[in-house]
């Protein structure tokens, strides 16, 4: 199995690729696929995601059609750090971003 797939495979990035989907696609927040698309280094990358999570943070706030917007879990953005040690920035930025861009056929979003 290919680092890419294994990735695929990994709950954290299930996590943070659905939030990151969820945000395009209901708040628009284009800059921070952007900003992700561009890092670099671990420092970069845990910047990002903390700009991120930040705005992420707003939109769950006020929801979806009336419901609540589930955010990524403390023990996932661990998880996620961990993979950028292991595999390398460039590898699970990849990951992340193939995942919010593509929508699985089990997802009603």
């Amino acid at each position: 199995m290919s680092k890419l797939a294994e990735l695929f495979e990994n709950e954290a990035i299930k996590d943070f690729g659905k939030a990151l989907r969820r945000a395009l696609r209901i708040g628009e927040d284009y800059s921070s696929l952007v900003e992700l698309e561009y890092v670099e280094s671990k420092e970069q990358f845990a910047e990002v995601i903390k700009r991120f999570l930040r705005r992420y943070e707003t939109l769950a706030k006020k929801g979806y059609k009336g419901k609540p917007l589930t955010r990524p879990k403390e023990t996932s953005l661990v998880e996620l750090m961990r993979l950028v040690d292991e595999y390398g920035v460039k590898l699970v930025r990849s990951a992340l971003i193939s995942y919010a861009l593509v929508k699985g056929g089990e997802e009603n979003e």
